[in-house]
């Protein structure tokens, strides 16, 4: 059994920290998954306290609002699995991270084929897949209700078919579901008080809290 402290959407809290620490400690998870928006623009302050935060090990991509800086941070960590595949807890960990282009012009934006195509170079079948942007159509309604998510990431969803799809950015669309026997979870925005316990079994059970 292996058991995921899921987590997305910080935004510079304090608050989260404590929260997620307390999580932590409560739980004793395995590692904690960071699904990107550690900051709001960059702040290596926060980072640092974000990596020293845990005692469990941390694996994270970046998100839209955060910044070249807090990706380094993260890679210099050994936590980074933005274009990368990790094999951690006997299980393969691939991720990408940042938000598609936008009228924002946030930080950390990536057109969508580059996401699609560094995603789909470190993707492994039945792996755990960690994204910012959620693939379109699940956990990814934004308040008026359409589904803001990215086609691509859900086209190598369907090509490579992961056991577990972990993704954030959309706030209000926490939740879980199964699709086609993968299993997708927002865990909602950390500095909402929002996270998810994830365990790794012959099934996948998910707590969202």
């Amino acid at each position: 059994m292996t058991v995921l402290l899921v987590c997305s959407d910080l935004h510079g809290s304090d608050e989260a920290l404590d929260l997620l620490r307390k999580a932590e400690k409560t739980l004793s998870p395995d590692a904690v998954v960071v699904c990107g928006d550690v900051t709001t623009y960059g702040s290596a302050d926060y980072m640092r306290r974000l990596l020293d935060n845990f005692d469990s090990d941390l694996l994270a991509v970046p998100g839209n609002c955060d910044t070249d800086e807090m990706l380094r941070m993260l890679e210099d960590a050994g936590a980074s699995v933005h274009g990368k595949r990790v094999c951690k807890l006997g299980h393969e960990v691939f991720g990408f991270g940042g938000g598609m282009p936008s009228s924002s012009h946030m930080p950390f934006e990536v057109e969508e084929d580059d996401m699609v195509a560094g995603l789909r170079s470190v993707a492994v079948r039945g792996g755990l897949m960690v994204t910012h942007t959620p693939p379109k159509g699940v956990n990814d309604t934004d308040r008026a209700g359409r589904h803001i998510g990215s086609q691509g990431i859900m086209k190598v969803v369907e090509e490579f078919k992961p056991r577990l799809v972990l993704s954030g950015h959309v706030h209000e669309a926490r939740g879980e579901r199964t699709v086609d026997g993968t299993v997708f979870v927002n865990p909602g925005p950390a500095r909402g008080g929002r996270y998810a316990l994830v365990r790794l079994g012959q099934e996948t059970e998910v707590q969202l809290f």
